[in-house]
C-alpha cells in the first residue's frame, strides 16, 4: 500500500507536514511543496520502481526540509549570502530531520533518504560522504528534485533562474553532484513540461537541452 499524503495511511506523515505549514517564514521562501511533489511524481514514472519505494520517495520530498524547523529565521531568510558558519548550521539540517524522523517507526525508509539527500554522486556531500550507488536512491532523487526547486523560484538573496540555467546545472554537476542517470531524466522531463514553466517563467527549452 502506498503512503501518499492520506491522514488515515500515515497520520505522522500529516502531522509533520502540518508542522511544516506552521512555519509559514521558510515556506513562503521555499516554494511550493505541491509542485516538488508533482514534478517527483512524473520523474519516478521513467523509471521501473516498485509502488512501494515511489510511495516512500513522495513521502520524503513532502517533508524533505523537516530539518529546517530547528534552523533560525535569521539564517534562513538572510538576504545575502551566507557565512561559513551559517552554511555548517544549514547543514546540520539532515541531521535534525533525522532525529526527529527516528520517533517515527513508520517512516524509516524517508528517514535515511531525508538524511542522505544531500550526498553528492562524486562523495563530497553530507553528512557521511557518501558515493554513487551507496547514497539511497531516494535520496538521489530527492536531491534532484530540491535543487531544481532551489533554482526555479525565488530565494531571499536572488530571483529565480530561467531554464536555460537549470538545464546547463543538472549537465554539468551529473556525475559529481548528481546522479547522471536521474538528471538527464530530470533534465528531460523539464522540456516535456516547457508550456507550464513557460506560463510561470517565461523561459523556453528550444537549443538549451544539452543532455
Amino acid at each position: 500500500m502506498e503512503r501518499f499524503a492520506s491522514p488515515d495511511q500515515n497520520e505522522a506523515l500529516m502531522a509533520l507536514i502540518g508542522a511544516l505549514d506552521a512555519r509559514d517564514a521558510y515556506r513562503r521562501t521555499h516554494g511550493s511543496r505541491h509542485n516538488q511533489v508533482i514534478f517527483i511524481n512524473n520523474l519516478l514514472l521513467k523509471f521501473k520502481i516498485d509502488a512501494t519505494l515511489r510511495g516512500q520517495i513522495r513521502n520524503a520530498v513532502l517533508i524533505h526540509d523537516i530539518g529546517m524547523i530547528g534552523i533560525s529565521d535569521d539564517i534562513l531568510l538572510k538576504p545575502g549570502q551566507l557565512t561559513s558558519t551559517e552554511r555548517a548550521v544549514v547543514e546540520t539540517a539532515p541531521t535534525i530531520a533525522a532525529r526527529i524522523l527516528s520517533t517515527v517507526p513508520s517512516l524509516a525508509a524517508e528517514r535515511e533518504m531525508i538524511l542522505h539527500q544531500n550526498e553528492c554522486w562524486a562523495g563530497n556531500g553530507y553528512p557521511d560522504r557518501l558515493i554513487g550507488k551507496h547514497i539511497p536512491v531516494g535520496a538521489r532523487f530527492i536531491a534532484v528534485a530540491q535543487a531544481i526547486d532551489a533554482m526555479t523560484h525565488d530565494r531571499a538573496y536572488r530571483r529565480a533562474r530561467p531554464l536555460s540555467y537549470c538545464l546547463q546545472e543538472l549537465h554539468t554537476h551529473a556525475n559529481t553532484q548528481f546522479d547522471p542517470t536521474i538528471a538527464k531524466a530530470a533534465a528531460a522531463l523539464l522540456c516535456e513540461q516547457d508550456a507550464w514553466i513557460d506560463q510561470e517563467h517565461g523561459d523556453s527549452c528550444s537549443a538549451t537541452d544539452s543532455t
